[in-house]
Protein backbone atom coordinates (compact mmCIF):
# COMPACT_ATOMS: atom_id res chain seq x y z
CA UNK A 1 0.00 0.00 0.00
CA UNK A 2 1.67 3.33 -0.94
CA UNK A 3 2.25 5.70 2.26
CA UNK A 4 -0.87 7.55 3.61
CA UNK A 5 -0.32 9.79 6.84
CA UNK A 6 -2.13 9.00 9.80
CA UNK A 7 -4.11 12.17 9.65
CA UNK A 8 -5.12 11.62 6.52
CA UNK A 9 -7.09 8.35 7.85
CA UNK A 10 -8.69 9.67 10.40
CA UNK A 11 -10.29 12.72 8.51
CA UNK A 12 -11.49 10.42 5.38
CA UNK A 13 -13.20 8.45 8.54
CA UNK A 14 -15.14 11.38 9.84
CA UNK A 15 -15.94 12.29 6.56
CA UNK A 16 -18.37 9.34 5.96
CA UNK A 17 -19.48 9.77 9.16
CA UNK A 18 -20.42 13.14 8.20
CA UNK A 19 -21.79 11.96 5.03
CA UNK A 20 -23.63 9.06 6.89
CA UNK A 21 -25.71 11.70 8.52
CA UNK A 22 -26.30 13.11 5.79
CA UNK A 23 -27.49 9.98 3.95
CA UNK A 24 -28.96 7.66 6.54
CA UNK A 25 -28.86 4.08 5.09
CA UNK A 26 -32.39 3.90 6.51
CA UNK A 27 -33.82 6.67 4.88
CA UNK A 28 -33.00 4.73 1.07
CA UNK A 29 -35.76 2.39 2.08
CA UNK A 30 -36.79 1.48 -1.32
CA UNK A 31 -41.22 0.81 -1.11
CA UNK A 32 -41.10 4.27 1.30
CA UNK A 33 -39.76 6.08 -1.70
CA UNK A 34 -42.12 4.40 -4.29
CA UNK A 35 -45.02 4.85 -2.19
CA UNK A 36 -44.14 8.99 -1.88
CA UNK A 37 -43.23 8.76 -5.88
CA UNK A 38 -47.22 6.92 -6.86
CA UNK A 39 -48.32 10.06 -4.76
CA UNK A 40 -46.55 12.91 -7.28
CA UNK A 41 -46.25 10.83 -10.63
CA UNK A 42 -46.56 7.78 -12.58
CA UNK A 43 -45.12 4.68 -13.03
CA UNK A 44 -44.70 2.49 -16.43
CA UNK A 45 -43.19 -0.88 -17.40
CA UNK A 46 -41.40 -0.55 -20.72
CA UNK A 47 -40.42 -3.38 -23.02
CA UNK A 48 -37.92 -4.13 -25.72
CA UNK A 49 -39.09 -3.84 -29.58
CA UNK A 50 -39.41 -7.93 -30.39
CA UNK A 51 -37.53 -8.65 -34.06
CA UNK A 52 -39.36 -6.16 -36.72
CA UNK A 53 -41.25 -3.92 -34.54
CA UNK A 54 -38.39 -1.08 -34.32
CA UNK A 55 -38.12 -1.76 -37.85
CA UNK A 56 -41.68 -0.75 -38.55
CA UNK A 57 -41.96 1.68 -35.80
CA UNK A 58 -38.78 3.73 -37.52
CA UNK A 59 -40.25 3.48 -41.27
CA UNK A 60 -37.12 3.34 -42.65
CA UNK A 61 -36.27 6.20 -41.77
CA UNK A 62 -32.53 6.96 -39.54
CA UNK A 63 -32.11 7.26 -35.95
CA UNK A 64 -29.60 10.33 -35.58
CA UNK A 65 -27.65 10.45 -32.09
CA UNK A 66 -25.95 13.67 -31.48
CA UNK A 67 -22.82 14.40 -29.10
CA UNK A 68 -20.34 16.65 -28.54
CA UNK A 69 -17.02 16.98 -26.89
CA UNK A 70 -14.62 19.43 -25.61
CA UNK A 71 -11.18 19.66 -24.52
CA UNK A 72 -8.17 21.90 -23.67
CA UNK A 73 -4.29 22.34 -23.44
CA UNK A 74 -2.94 21.86 -19.42
CA UNK A 75 -3.27 25.11 -17.34
CA UNK A 76 -4.71 27.52 -15.67
CA UNK A 77 -8.47 28.81 -16.68
CA UNK A 78 -7.39 31.64 -18.23
CA UNK A 79 -4.29 30.52 -20.34
CA UNK A 80 -5.99 27.62 -22.26
CA UNK A 81 -6.49 26.80 -25.93
CA UNK A 82 -9.81 24.53 -26.56
CA UNK A 83 -10.91 22.38 -29.00
CA UNK A 84 -14.30 21.62 -29.78
CA UNK A 85 -16.12 19.09 -32.06
CA UNK A 86 -20.25 18.22 -32.55
CA UNK A 87 -21.21 15.10 -34.37
CA UNK A 88 -24.16 14.26 -35.45
CA UNK A 89 -24.52 10.16 -37.29
CA UNK A 90 -27.35 8.55 -38.39
CA UNK A 91 -27.87 5.14 -38.49
CA UNK A 92 -28.30 5.48 -42.49
CA UNK A 93 -24.67 6.02 -42.12
CA UNK A 94 -24.97 9.76 -42.63
CA UNK A 95 -22.22 12.25 -40.93
CA UNK A 96 -22.81 15.96 -39.79
CA UNK A 97 -19.33 17.56 -38.07
CA UNK A 98 -19.02 20.94 -36.56
CA UNK A 99 -16.04 22.32 -34.90
CA UNK A 100 -14.70 25.53 -33.31
CA UNK A 101 -11.74 26.43 -30.94
CA UNK A 102 -11.56 29.15 -28.13
CA UNK A 103 -8.92 30.78 -25.97
CA UNK A 104 -9.58 33.92 -23.62
CA UNK A 105 -6.26 35.09 -24.35
CA UNK A 106 -7.76 37.24 -27.49
CA UNK A 107 -10.18 38.47 -24.66
CA UNK A 108 -9.70 41.36 -22.49
CA UNK A 109 -7.30 41.23 -19.13
CA UNK A 110 -8.02 38.96 -16.43
CA UNK A 111 -11.16 39.68 -14.54
CA UNK A 112 -12.23 38.46 -10.83
CA UNK A 113 -14.29 35.57 -11.95
CA UNK A 114 -13.53 34.96 -15.14
CA UNK A 115 -12.46 31.29 -14.96
CA UNK A 116 -16.30 30.40 -13.98
CA UNK A 117 -17.57 32.61 -17.07
CA UNK A 118 -14.96 30.57 -19.21
CA UNK A 119 -16.25 27.74 -18.18
CA UNK A 120 -19.61 28.82 -18.85
CA UNK A 121 -18.51 29.92 -21.99
CA UNK A 122 -16.93 26.72 -23.37
CA UNK A 123 -20.43 25.30 -22.48
CA UNK A 124 -22.28 27.64 -24.20
CA UNK A 125 -19.85 26.80 -27.68
CA UNK A 126 -20.40 23.45 -27.51
CA UNK A 127 -24.05 23.47 -27.28
CA UNK A 128 -24.57 25.65 -29.86
CA UNK A 129 -22.24 23.38 -32.37
CA UNK A 130 -24.44 20.12 -31.28
CA UNK A 131 -27.98 22.28 -31.92
CA UNK A 132 -26.04 22.96 -35.52
CA UNK A 133 -25.14 19.83 -36.43
CA UNK A 134 -28.88 18.29 -34.97
CA UNK A 135 -30.50 20.94 -36.90
CA UNK A 136 -28.87 20.52 -40.54
CA UNK A 137 -29.35 16.62 -40.19
CA UNK A 138 -32.92 17.11 -39.78
CA UNK A 139 -33.02 19.15 -42.83
CA UNK A 140 -31.10 17.25 -45.24
CA UNK A 141 -31.91 13.95 -43.93
CA UNK A 142 -35.03 11.44 -43.74
CA UNK A 143 -34.87 11.08 -39.54
CA UNK A 144 -37.33 9.57 -37.30
CA UNK A 145 -35.59 10.26 -34.01
CA UNK A 146 -32.55 12.38 -33.19
CA UNK A 147 -31.25 11.41 -29.73
CA UNK A 148 -29.13 14.42 -28.29
CA UNK A 149 -26.28 13.44 -25.46
CA UNK A 150 -27.35 15.35 -21.82
CA UNK A 151 -31.06 17.00 -21.67
CA UNK A 152 -32.46 19.26 -23.70
CA UNK A 153 -32.89 21.61 -20.88
CA UNK A 154 -29.45 22.48 -21.11
CA UNK A 155 -30.32 23.63 -24.80
CA UNK A 156 -32.97 25.99 -23.94
CA UNK A 157 -30.89 27.05 -20.87
CA UNK A 158 -27.68 28.15 -22.61
CA UNK A 159 -29.31 29.19 -25.81
CA UNK A 160 -33.30 29.61 -25.59
CA UNK A 161 -33.83 31.04 -29.07
CA UNK A 162 -31.48 28.73 -30.94
CA UNK A 163 -32.94 26.16 -29.39
CA UNK A 164 -36.52 27.10 -30.03
CA UNK A 165 -35.81 27.45 -33.72
CA UNK A 166 -34.15 23.24 -33.63
CA UNK A 167 -37.97 22.50 -32.14
CA UNK A 168 -39.58 23.97 -34.61
CA UNK A 169 -37.67 22.01 -37.45
CA UNK A 170 -38.31 18.87 -35.44
CA UNK A 171 -41.72 20.20 -34.90
CA UNK A 172 -42.21 20.86 -38.80
CA UNK A 173 -40.86 17.40 -40.04
CA UNK A 174 -42.21 15.33 -38.09
CA UNK A 175 -38.82 14.18 -35.95
CA UNK A 176 -39.09 13.39 -32.56
CA UNK A 177 -36.68 14.76 -30.21
CA UNK A 178 -35.29 13.50 -27.40
CA UNK A 179 -32.77 14.30 -24.85
CA UNK A 180 -30.99 10.96 -22.83
CA UNK A 181 -29.13 12.37 -19.53
CA UNK A 182 -26.18 10.04 -17.60
CA UNK A 183 -26.84 12.17 -14.37
CA UNK A 184 -30.19 13.27 -13.13
CA UNK A 185 -28.81 16.46 -11.67
CA UNK A 186 -32.61 17.92 -10.54
CA UNK A 187 -33.71 18.51 -6.76
CA UNK A 188 -37.76 19.24 -7.21
CA UNK A 189 -38.59 15.49 -6.72
CA UNK A 190 -36.92 15.95 -3.18
CA UNK A 191 -38.18 19.05 -2.28
CA UNK A 192 -41.68 18.20 -2.71
CA UNK A 193 -41.18 14.53 -1.64
CA UNK A 194 -38.28 14.26 1.43
CA UNK A 195 -37.66 18.53 2.27
CA UNK A 196 -36.14 16.85 5.64
CA UNK A 197 -33.05 15.95 3.69
CA UNK A 198 -32.46 18.88 1.63
CA UNK A 199 -28.81 17.69 0.56
CA UNK A 200 -30.30 14.99 -1.20
CA UNK A 201 -30.58 15.07 -5.08
CA UNK A 202 -33.26 13.19 -7.10
CA UNK A 203 -30.06 11.31 -8.48
CA UNK A 204 -29.54 9.76 -4.91
CA UNK A 205 -33.11 9.40 -3.93
CA UNK A 206 -33.88 7.59 -6.89
CA UNK A 207 -30.71 5.37 -6.93
CA UNK A 208 -31.84 1.54 -7.06
CA UNK A 209 -35.19 2.56 -7.00
CA UNK A 210 -36.71 1.73 -10.34
CA UNK A 211 -36.74 -1.36 -11.44
CA UNK A 212 -34.77 -2.55 -14.59
CA UNK A 213 -37.53 -1.30 -17.77
CA UNK A 214 -39.54 1.11 -15.04
CA UNK A 215 -39.87 4.85 -16.31
CA UNK A 216 -41.26 7.32 -13.74
CA UNK A 217 -42.68 10.66 -14.67
CA UNK A 218 -43.99 13.50 -12.64
CA UNK A 219 -45.12 15.90 -14.72
CA UNK A 220 -43.99 19.02 -12.61
CA UNK A 221 -40.38 17.81 -13.26
CA UNK A 222 -39.44 19.95 -16.24
CA UNK A 223 -39.54 24.33 -15.63
CA UNK A 224 -42.36 26.27 -16.19
CA UNK A 225 -42.23 27.86 -19.98
CA UNK A 226 -39.72 24.91 -20.96
CA UNK A 227 -42.33 23.40 -23.27
CA UNK A 228 -40.68 20.12 -22.16
CA UNK A 229 -41.45 17.02 -20.47
CA UNK A 230 -39.13 14.58 -18.30
CA UNK A 231 -39.53 11.49 -16.88
CA UNK A 232 -36.83 9.36 -15.00
CA UNK A 233 -35.63 5.64 -16.61
CA UNK A 234 -33.85 2.60 -15.43
CA UNK A 235 -32.78 1.08 -18.82
CA UNK A 236 -30.21 -0.82 -17.63
CA UNK A 237 -29.04 -2.82 -14.96
CA UNK A 238 -26.89 -0.08 -13.15
CA UNK A 239 -29.13 0.99 -10.67
CA UNK A 240 -28.84 4.48 -11.63
CA UNK A 241 -31.67 5.41 -14.17
CA UNK A 242 -30.85 7.88 -16.52
CA UNK A 243 -33.02 11.17 -17.17
CA UNK A 244 -35.53 11.17 -20.39
CA UNK A 245 -36.93 14.57 -21.57
CA UNK A 246 -38.12 16.17 -24.78
CA UNK A 247 -41.30 18.23 -26.27
CA UNK A 248 -44.37 18.39 -24.60
CA UNK A 249 -46.02 18.85 -28.35
CA UNK A 250 -44.10 15.26 -28.68
CA UNK A 251 -45.40 13.92 -25.64
CA UNK A 252 -47.97 11.43 -26.65
CA UNK A 253 -44.37 9.34 -28.29
CA UNK A 254 -42.34 9.38 -24.68
CA UNK A 255 -43.50 5.95 -24.10
CA UNK A 256 -42.30 4.91 -27.64
CA UNK A 257 -39.10 6.98 -27.13
CA UNK A 258 -38.56 5.47 -23.74
CA UNK A 259 -38.92 1.68 -25.49
CA UNK A 260 -36.73 2.77 -28.46
CA UNK A 261 -33.82 4.06 -25.70
CA UNK A 262 -34.26 0.66 -23.83
CA UNK A 263 -34.20 -1.15 -27.24
CA UNK A 264 -30.68 -0.07 -27.82
CA UNK A 265 -29.37 -0.37 -24.65
CA UNK A 266 -26.60 -3.05 -23.55
CA UNK A 267 -28.25 -4.35 -20.51
CA UNK A 268 -25.37 -4.53 -18.65
CA UNK A 269 -23.97 -0.93 -19.93
CA UNK A 270 -25.13 2.45 -18.19
CA UNK A 271 -28.17 3.12 -19.26
CA UNK A 272 -27.06 5.36 -22.37
CA UNK A 273 -28.04 3.86 -26.01
CA UNK A 274 -24.95 2.00 -27.36
CA UNK A 275 -25.98 4.69 -30.52
CA UNK A 276 -24.92 7.66 -28.78
CA UNK A 277 -21.19 5.80 -27.37
CA UNK A 278 -20.18 5.01 -30.70
CA UNK A 279 -21.10 9.11 -31.60
CA UNK A 280 -19.35 10.01 -28.38
CA UNK A 281 -16.39 7.60 -29.41
CA UNK A 282 -16.26 9.13 -32.68
CA UNK A 283 -16.38 13.11 -31.82
CA UNK A 284 -14.13 12.46 -28.36
CA UNK A 285 -11.55 15.06 -28.44
CA UNK A 286 -8.74 13.34 -26.74
CA UNK A 287 -5.27 14.84 -24.78
CA UNK A 288 -3.25 13.53 -27.80
CA UNK A 289 -5.62 14.75 -30.44
CA UNK A 290 -5.41 18.67 -28.90
CA UNK A 291 -1.43 18.09 -28.25
CA UNK A 292 -1.31 17.27 -32.21
CA UNK A 293 -3.66 19.58 -32.91
CA UNK A 294 -1.61 22.82 -30.86
CA UNK A 295 1.62 21.22 -31.96
CA UNK A 296 0.60 21.01 -36.04
CA UNK A 297 -0.98 24.67 -36.31
CA UNK A 298 -0.19 27.03 -33.43
CA UNK A 299 3.65 28.50 -33.27
CA UNK A 300 5.84 26.96 -31.51
CA UNK A 301 7.45 30.75 -29.75
CA UNK A 302 3.45 30.71 -29.11
CA UNK A 303 2.97 27.94 -27.64
CA UNK A 304 5.93 28.52 -25.09
CA UNK A 305 5.32 31.30 -23.74
CA UNK A 306 1.33 31.80 -23.95
CA UNK A 307 0.42 27.76 -22.99
CA UNK A 308 3.38 26.10 -21.70
CA UNK A 309 2.71 24.74 -18.40
CA UNK A 310 6.12 24.57 -15.90
CA UNK A 311 4.60 21.57 -13.95
CA UNK A 312 5.32 19.72 -17.40
CA UNK A 313 8.88 20.11 -16.84
CA UNK A 314 8.94 18.21 -13.53
CA UNK A 315 12.23 15.46 -13.24
CA UNK A 316 9.40 12.95 -11.18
Amino acid sequence: MLPVSEELKWKLKKLNDSLREIYPSTAFDKEKIRARLREVGSFYRIEKWEDGEMRDWLQGRSVIGVDGSVNSTRGSQTRTLSVFQALAKGTLGEEKWAADVYTPLLEEEEEEGQAAREARKRGAILSALEMRVAGEAMREWEARVVIMDGSLLHFYIDDAEEWEKLARIAEDRGILIVGAAEEISTRRLVKELFPEFPAWSDRDLLYGVLNVGEAFEWEEWSPAGSGMWKMAFRSSKSPQPIGLDGLMSQREERLALARLIYSLTPEQGRGIPFWLDIVDNQVRVTNPLVETMVEKYIDADLRHRLLAVKRSERMI
